[in-house]
Protein backbone atom coordinates (compact mmCIF):
# COMPACT_ATOMS: atom_id res chain seq x y z
CA UNK A 1 0.00 0.00 0.00
CA UNK A 2 1.37 3.21 -0.78
CA UNK A 3 1.72 5.71 1.73
CA UNK A 4 -0.03 8.76 0.64
CA UNK A 5 2.06 10.78 2.93
CA UNK A 6 5.28 9.65 0.34
CA UNK A 7 3.76 11.12 -2.49
CA UNK A 8 5.10 13.80 -4.87
CA UNK A 9 2.88 16.88 -5.16
CA UNK A 10 2.43 16.60 -8.83
CA UNK A 11 1.20 12.85 -7.80
CA UNK A 12 -1.22 14.22 -5.40
CA UNK A 13 -2.62 16.62 -7.51
CA UNK A 14 -2.97 14.05 -10.65
CA UNK A 15 -5.31 11.85 -8.42
CA UNK A 16 -7.01 14.59 -7.27
CA UNK A 17 -7.92 15.74 -10.89
CA UNK A 18 -8.25 12.34 -12.00
CA UNK A 19 -10.80 11.76 -9.04
CA UNK A 20 -12.78 15.00 -9.09
CA UNK A 21 -16.51 14.30 -8.63
CA UNK A 22 -16.49 10.68 -8.06
CA UNK A 23 -17.93 8.41 -5.24
CA UNK A 24 -15.86 6.14 -4.37
CA UNK A 25 -12.16 4.94 -4.71
CA UNK A 26 -11.10 1.60 -4.55
CA UNK A 27 -7.25 0.38 -4.60
CA UNK A 28 -5.53 4.00 -5.54
CA UNK A 29 -2.17 2.65 -4.51
CA UNK A 30 -1.67 1.20 -8.05
CA UNK A 31 -2.60 4.36 -9.99
CA UNK A 32 -0.15 6.70 -7.47
CA UNK A 33 2.80 4.02 -7.72
CA UNK A 34 2.66 4.14 -11.67
CA UNK A 35 1.90 7.85 -11.44
CA UNK A 36 5.28 7.75 -9.37
CA UNK A 37 6.79 6.07 -11.90
CA UNK A 38 7.10 1.98 -11.86
CA UNK A 39 5.20 0.17 -14.52
CA UNK A 40 1.83 0.32 -15.75
CA UNK A 41 -0.39 -3.11 -16.27
CA UNK A 42 0.54 -2.90 -19.42
CA UNK A 43 4.37 -2.90 -18.74
CA UNK A 44 5.46 0.66 -20.27
CA UNK A 45 4.31 4.04 -18.84
CA UNK A 46 1.55 4.86 -20.94
CA UNK A 47 -1.56 4.56 -18.39
CA UNK A 48 -5.19 2.69 -19.47
CA UNK A 49 -8.41 3.33 -18.20
CA UNK A 50 -11.55 1.90 -18.99
CA UNK A 51 -14.70 1.56 -19.38
CA UNK A 52 -17.43 -1.17 -20.40
CA UNK A 53 -20.89 -0.14 -21.57
CA UNK A 54 -23.95 -2.35 -22.64
CA UNK A 55 -24.85 -0.61 -25.92
CA UNK A 56 -28.70 -1.00 -25.30
CA UNK A 57 -30.74 2.48 -25.64
CA UNK A 58 -30.44 5.71 -25.87
CA UNK A 59 -28.16 8.13 -23.82
CA UNK A 60 -29.39 9.69 -20.41
CA UNK A 61 -28.05 11.58 -18.27
CA UNK A 62 -25.99 9.21 -16.34
CA UNK A 63 -23.64 9.20 -19.40
CA UNK A 64 -22.89 12.67 -18.55
CA UNK A 65 -20.88 11.67 -15.23
CA UNK A 66 -18.98 8.51 -16.75
CA UNK A 67 -18.19 11.19 -19.68
CA UNK A 68 -16.58 14.01 -16.80
CA UNK A 69 -14.64 11.50 -15.56
CA UNK A 70 -13.14 10.05 -18.75
CA UNK A 71 -12.53 13.93 -19.58
CA UNK A 72 -10.56 14.32 -16.34
CA UNK A 73 -8.58 11.29 -17.36
CA UNK A 74 -7.67 11.99 -20.48
CA UNK A 75 -6.86 15.69 -19.64
CA UNK A 76 -4.29 13.75 -17.30
CA UNK A 77 -2.48 11.81 -20.25
CA UNK A 78 -4.62 8.38 -19.76
CA UNK A 79 -5.44 6.70 -23.10
CA UNK A 80 -9.32 5.46 -22.05
CA UNK A 81 -11.10 2.75 -23.73
CA UNK A 82 -14.57 2.34 -24.30
CA UNK A 83 -15.31 -0.86 -24.46
CA UNK A 84 -18.84 -1.04 -26.54
CA UNK A 85 -19.70 -4.62 -25.02
CA UNK A 86 -21.71 -6.16 -27.86
CA UNK A 87 -21.73 -9.68 -26.40
CA UNK A 88 -22.34 -8.84 -22.89
CA UNK A 89 -25.71 -6.71 -24.15
CA UNK A 90 -26.98 -10.17 -26.03
CA UNK A 91 -25.76 -12.05 -22.67
CA UNK A 92 -28.64 -9.42 -21.25
CA UNK A 93 -31.25 -10.18 -23.71
CA UNK A 94 -31.32 -6.71 -25.08
CA UNK A 95 -33.32 -5.76 -28.30
CA UNK A 96 -33.81 -9.00 -27.87
CA UNK A 97 -30.49 -10.46 -28.73
CA UNK A 98 -30.27 -9.00 -32.31
CA UNK A 99 -26.48 -8.61 -32.93
CA UNK A 100 -27.26 -6.56 -36.03
CA UNK A 101 -29.46 -3.60 -33.16
CA UNK A 102 -26.79 -3.73 -30.55
CA UNK A 103 -24.22 -2.81 -33.10
CA UNK A 104 -26.54 0.21 -34.27
CA UNK A 105 -26.74 0.98 -31.03
CA UNK A 106 -22.84 0.62 -30.30
CA UNK A 107 -22.57 2.98 -33.37
CA UNK A 108 -24.35 6.08 -31.63
CA UNK A 109 -23.05 5.29 -28.27
CA UNK A 110 -19.94 6.08 -29.52
CA UNK A 111 -20.89 9.21 -31.38
CA UNK A 112 -22.71 10.56 -28.04
CA UNK A 113 -19.29 10.14 -26.29
CA UNK A 114 -17.55 12.06 -29.07
CA UNK A 115 -20.30 14.71 -28.53
CA UNK A 116 -19.44 15.26 -24.33
CA UNK A 117 -16.24 14.75 -24.96
CA UNK A 118 -15.64 17.41 -27.45
CA UNK A 119 -14.22 15.12 -29.92
CA UNK A 120 -11.05 14.20 -28.59
CA UNK A 121 -7.97 12.48 -30.52
CA UNK A 122 -8.35 9.07 -30.82
CA UNK A 123 -5.93 6.00 -30.76
CA UNK A 124 -3.66 4.01 -28.15
CA UNK A 125 -1.46 6.94 -27.31
CA UNK A 126 -1.47 8.70 -23.84
CA UNK A 127 -4.45 11.20 -23.72
CA UNK A 128 -6.65 9.60 -26.41
CA UNK A 129 -9.51 7.68 -26.65
CA UNK A 130 -10.17 4.56 -28.48
CA UNK A 131 -13.45 2.37 -29.21
CA UNK A 132 -13.96 -1.49 -29.20
CA UNK A 133 -16.20 -3.66 -29.53
CA UNK A 134 -16.05 -7.01 -27.09
CA UNK A 135 -16.81 -8.82 -30.62
CA UNK A 136 -13.08 -7.75 -31.33
CA UNK A 137 -11.65 -9.22 -28.10
CA UNK A 138 -13.21 -12.61 -28.47
CA UNK A 139 -11.39 -13.63 -31.59
CA UNK A 140 -8.36 -14.49 -28.97
CA UNK A 141 -8.02 -17.68 -27.46
CA UNK A 142 -6.10 -15.85 -24.27
CA UNK A 143 -8.95 -13.69 -23.64
CA UNK A 144 -11.36 -17.07 -23.12
CA UNK A 145 -8.52 -18.58 -21.15
CA UNK A 146 -8.51 -15.42 -18.90
CA UNK A 147 -12.80 -16.06 -18.72
CA UNK A 148 -11.77 -19.56 -17.52
CA UNK A 149 -9.46 -18.55 -14.86
CA UNK A 150 -11.55 -15.64 -13.71
CA UNK A 151 -14.36 -18.33 -13.50
CA UNK A 152 -12.84 -20.86 -10.90
CA UNK A 153 -13.53 -20.26 -7.64
CA UNK A 154 -16.73 -18.76 -8.59
CA UNK A 155 -19.48 -19.88 -6.78
CA UNK A 156 -23.13 -19.81 -8.41
CA UNK A 157 -24.27 -17.76 -5.33
CA UNK A 158 -21.52 -15.33 -5.86
CA UNK A 159 -22.07 -15.23 -9.17
CA UNK A 160 -25.87 -14.36 -8.45
CA UNK A 161 -24.34 -11.80 -6.30
CA UNK A 162 -22.88 -9.56 -8.82
CA UNK A 163 -26.20 -9.89 -11.17
CA UNK A 164 -26.71 -6.34 -10.29
CA UNK A 165 -24.37 -5.20 -12.79
CA UNK A 166 -27.00 -6.22 -15.48
CA UNK A 167 -29.73 -4.43 -13.45
CA UNK A 168 -31.13 -8.13 -12.80
CA UNK A 169 -31.96 -9.72 -9.42
CA UNK A 170 -30.57 -12.87 -7.90
CA UNK A 171 -33.02 -15.06 -8.75
CA UNK A 172 -33.92 -13.65 -11.83
CA UNK A 173 -31.54 -16.02 -14.45
CA UNK A 174 -31.59 -19.89 -13.01
CA UNK A 175 -33.11 -20.46 -16.56
CA UNK A 176 -30.23 -19.24 -18.29
CA UNK A 177 -26.23 -20.26 -18.08
CA UNK A 178 -25.16 -17.20 -20.45
CA UNK A 179 -25.74 -15.06 -17.26
CA UNK A 180 -23.20 -16.41 -15.37
CA UNK A 181 -20.27 -15.84 -17.47
CA UNK A 182 -21.20 -12.19 -17.92
CA UNK A 183 -19.24 -11.58 -14.59
CA UNK A 184 -16.02 -13.37 -15.37
CA UNK A 185 -16.16 -12.23 -18.65
CA UNK A 186 -16.27 -8.44 -17.11
CA UNK A 187 -13.12 -9.27 -15.44
CA UNK A 188 -11.42 -11.04 -17.80
CA UNK A 189 -11.87 -7.85 -20.36
CA UNK A 190 -10.15 -5.53 -17.61
CA UNK A 191 -7.33 -8.06 -17.39
CA UNK A 192 -7.61 -8.57 -21.24
CA UNK A 193 -7.03 -4.85 -21.78
CA UNK A 194 -4.23 -4.16 -18.81
CA UNK A 195 -6.08 -1.69 -17.55
CA UNK A 196 -4.88 0.75 -14.54
CA UNK A 197 -8.24 2.31 -13.87
CA UNK A 198 -11.97 0.67 -14.28
CA UNK A 199 -14.30 3.04 -14.47
CA UNK A 200 -17.64 2.53 -13.67
CA UNK A 201 -21.55 3.60 -11.87
CA UNK A 202 -21.30 2.44 -8.04
CA UNK A 203 -23.77 -0.27 -9.89
CA UNK A 204 -20.70 -2.21 -11.32
CA UNK A 205 -18.89 -2.08 -7.37
CA UNK A 206 -19.30 -5.59 -7.20
CA UNK A 207 -17.96 -6.50 -10.36
CA UNK A 208 -14.84 -4.38 -9.60
CA UNK A 209 -14.16 -6.19 -6.07
CA UNK A 210 -14.74 -9.60 -8.05
CA UNK A 211 -12.36 -8.43 -10.63
CA UNK A 212 -9.88 -7.38 -7.33
CA UNK A 213 -10.39 -10.99 -5.73
CA UNK A 214 -9.95 -12.92 -8.95
CA UNK A 215 -6.77 -10.35 -9.34
CA UNK A 216 -5.24 -11.47 -5.76
CA UNK A 217 -5.61 -15.37 -6.56
CA UNK A 218 -3.73 -15.50 -9.95
CA UNK A 219 -1.18 -12.69 -9.07
CA UNK A 220 -2.38 -10.05 -11.90
CA UNK A 221 -2.52 -6.33 -11.49
CA UNK A 222 -5.50 -4.98 -9.18
CA UNK A 223 -6.26 -2.37 -11.33
CA UNK A 224 -7.60 1.28 -9.11
CA UNK A 225 -11.36 1.43 -9.58
CA UNK A 226 -13.56 4.46 -9.48
CA UNK A 227 -16.94 4.67 -9.23
CA UNK A 228 -19.03 7.41 -10.17
CA UNK A 229 -21.98 8.34 -8.14
CA UNK A 230 -25.91 6.56 -9.43
CA UNK A 231 -28.47 9.54 -10.31
CA UNK A 232 -31.73 8.24 -9.06
CA UNK A 233 -34.77 7.83 -11.59
CA UNK A 234 -36.88 11.15 -11.54
CA UNK A 235 -39.75 9.16 -9.54
CA UNK A 236 -36.90 8.80 -6.60
CA UNK A 237 -36.31 6.27 -4.33
CA UNK A 238 -39.20 6.40 -1.59
CA UNK A 239 -39.24 3.78 1.40
CA UNK A 240 -37.27 0.77 1.63
CA UNK A 241 -33.77 -0.10 1.67
CA UNK A 242 -33.00 -1.21 -2.47
CA UNK A 243 -30.33 -1.95 -4.23
CA UNK A 244 -28.78 0.77 -6.57
CA UNK A 245 -30.14 -0.78 -9.38
CA UNK A 246 -33.87 -0.93 -8.19
CA UNK A 247 -33.56 3.04 -7.82
CA UNK A 248 -31.08 4.45 -10.93
CA UNK A 249 -31.95 6.25 -13.72
CA UNK A 250 -32.77 4.08 -16.63
CA UNK A 251 -33.34 4.87 -20.53
CA UNK A 252 -36.05 1.65 -20.12
CA UNK A 253 -38.51 3.85 -18.36
CA UNK A 254 -38.47 7.39 -20.43
CA UNK A 255 -40.52 9.67 -18.20
CA UNK A 256 -38.36 7.99 -14.98
CA UNK A 257 -35.21 9.66 -17.01
CA UNK A 258 -33.60 12.37 -18.42
CA UNK A 259 -32.58 11.57 -22.29
CA UNK A 260 -29.86 13.78 -23.35
CA UNK A 261 -31.92 14.27 -26.76
CA UNK A 262 -34.77 15.66 -24.75
CA UNK A 263 -35.86 18.79 -25.85
CA UNK A 264 -36.27 21.62 -23.43
CA UNK A 265 -40.21 21.61 -23.23
CA UNK A 266 -39.86 17.56 -22.84
CA UNK A 267 -37.60 18.69 -19.83
CA UNK A 268 -39.80 20.88 -17.83
CA UNK A 269 -42.40 18.63 -18.37
CA UNK A 270 -40.21 15.79 -16.56
CA UNK A 271 -38.77 18.24 -14.17
CA UNK A 272 -42.56 19.23 -13.17
CA UNK A 273 -43.20 15.69 -12.26
CA UNK A 274 -39.92 14.63 -10.43
CA UNK A 275 -40.12 13.69 -6.86
CA UNK A 276 -38.89 16.44 -5.06
CA UNK A 277 -38.46 15.93 -0.85
CA UNK A 278 -37.19 19.28 0.57
CA UNK A 279 -35.39 17.41 3.56
CA UNK A 280 -33.88 14.68 1.35
CA UNK A 281 -30.52 15.68 -0.25
CA UNK A 282 -31.06 11.91 -2.06
CA UNK A 283 -34.05 13.49 -4.26
CA UNK A 284 -33.14 13.17 -8.00
CA UNK A 285 -33.79 16.94 -8.52
CA UNK A 286 -30.41 18.27 -5.72
CA UNK A 287 -28.67 14.92 -6.92
CA UNK A 288 -28.73 16.57 -10.67
CA UNK A 289 -27.81 19.65 -9.52
CA UNK A 290 -24.96 18.01 -7.20
CA UNK A 291 -23.66 15.75 -10.02
CA UNK A 292 -24.48 17.16 -13.49
CA UNK A 293 -25.10 20.89 -13.45
CA UNK A 294 -22.84 22.69 -11.03
CA UNK A 295 -20.01 20.65 -11.85
CA UNK A 296 -19.94 21.20 -15.31
CA UNK A 297 -21.90 24.57 -15.12
CA UNK A 298 -20.28 25.64 -11.65
CA UNK A 299 -23.33 27.51 -11.24
CA UNK A 300 -27.23 27.50 -11.66
CA UNK A 301 -30.23 30.23 -12.41
CA UNK A 302 -33.66 30.33 -10.68
CA UNK A 303 -35.84 32.57 -12.62
CA UNK A 304 -39.35 32.65 -10.78
CA UNK A 305 -41.63 34.60 -12.81
CA UNK A 306 -41.21 38.57 -11.77
CA UNK A 307 -44.35 38.68 -9.47
CA UNK A 308 -42.91 35.82 -7.19
CA UNK A 309 -39.03 37.06 -6.99
CA UNK A 310 -35.92 37.88 -7.94
CA UNK A 311 -33.53 35.58 -10.00
CA UNK A 312 -30.63 34.22 -8.12
CA UNK A 313 -28.08 32.14 -8.81
CA UNK A 314 -26.14 29.13 -6.90
CA UNK A 315 -23.08 27.60 -6.74
CA UNK A 316 -23.40 25.57 -3.31
CA UNK A 317 -25.85 22.41 -3.26
CA UNK A 318 -26.03 22.70 0.54
CA UNK A 319 -26.64 26.38 -0.13
CA UNK A 320 -29.69 25.69 -2.48
CA UNK A 321 -31.68 23.25 -0.80
CA UNK A 322 -31.64 25.29 2.30
CA UNK A 323 -33.27 27.86 0.70
CA UNK A 324 -35.45 25.70 -0.45
CA UNK A 325 -36.46 24.16 2.93
CA UNK A 326 -36.86 27.28 4.11
CA UNK A 327 -39.28 28.74 1.22
CA UNK A 328 -36.50 31.40 -0.08
CA UNK A 329 -36.32 29.57 -3.36
CA UNK A 330 -39.74 27.69 -4.07
CA UNK A 331 -39.37 24.14 -5.22
CA UNK A 332 -40.90 24.61 -8.63
CA UNK A 333 -38.79 27.52 -9.46
CA UNK A 334 -35.60 25.00 -8.77
CA UNK A 335 -37.31 22.28 -10.93
CA UNK A 336 -37.73 25.12 -13.51
CA UNK A 337 -34.03 26.46 -13.11
CA UNK A 338 -32.95 22.39 -13.58
CA UNK A 339 -34.53 21.90 -16.98
CA UNK A 340 -32.88 25.00 -17.59
CA UNK A 341 -29.90 24.52 -17.06
CA UNK A 342 -30.06 20.95 -18.67
CA UNK A 343 -31.40 22.41 -22.06
CA UNK A 344 -28.21 24.80 -22.56
CA UNK A 345 -26.03 22.05 -21.49
CA UNK A 346 -27.25 19.73 -23.72
CA UNK A 347 -28.10 22.05 -27.00
CA UNK A 348 -24.25 21.18 -28.70
CA UNK A 349 -25.63 17.37 -28.79
CA UNK A 350 -29.02 17.99 -30.17
CA UNK A 351 -27.00 20.57 -32.62
CA UNK A 352 -24.70 17.72 -33.72
CA UNK A 353 -27.61 15.11 -33.98
CA UNK A 354 -29.67 17.56 -36.02
CA UNK A 355 -26.85 18.15 -38.18
CA UNK A 356 -26.13 13.94 -38.39
CA UNK A 357 -29.75 12.31 -38.45
CA UNK A 358 -28.90 8.90 -39.44
CA UNK A 359 -27.55 7.11 -36.21
CA UNK A 360 -30.22 8.92 -33.95
CA UNK A 361 -32.81 8.01 -36.39
CA UNK A 362 -31.48 4.50 -37.07
CA UNK A 363 -30.98 4.18 -33.06
CA UNK A 364 -34.84 5.63 -32.66
CA UNK A 365 -35.96 3.11 -35.08
CA UNK A 366 -34.65 0.07 -32.94
CA UNK A 367 -35.32 0.92 -29.35
CA UNK A 368 -38.54 3.52 -30.29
Amino acid sequence: MTDENTLSQTTRLSMERIFLNVEEVVGGDHLSSVLEGKPSAGGDDIIRGYVGLEPSGKAHIGWILLADCIRNMLDEKINITILLADWHAWVNDKFGRDLSKISIAADYMSEVFRVLLNFPPEGDAPGELRFLRASELMDSGDYWEKVLKCSKGMSLARARRTFSIMGRTEDSSDDDLSAFFYPPMQAADIFHLKVDIALGGMDQRKAHMYMRDVADRNGWTKATCIHTPMISGLKGRRGGRMEVFDHKMSKSDPANAIILHDSHQTLKKKMRKAYLDQQDRDSPVYQIVENILLPRNKVIKIEPKPEFGEPSDWNNIDELANAVSTGVVHPFDLKMGVADGLANMLAPLRAHFDQNKDLLDNMIQISG
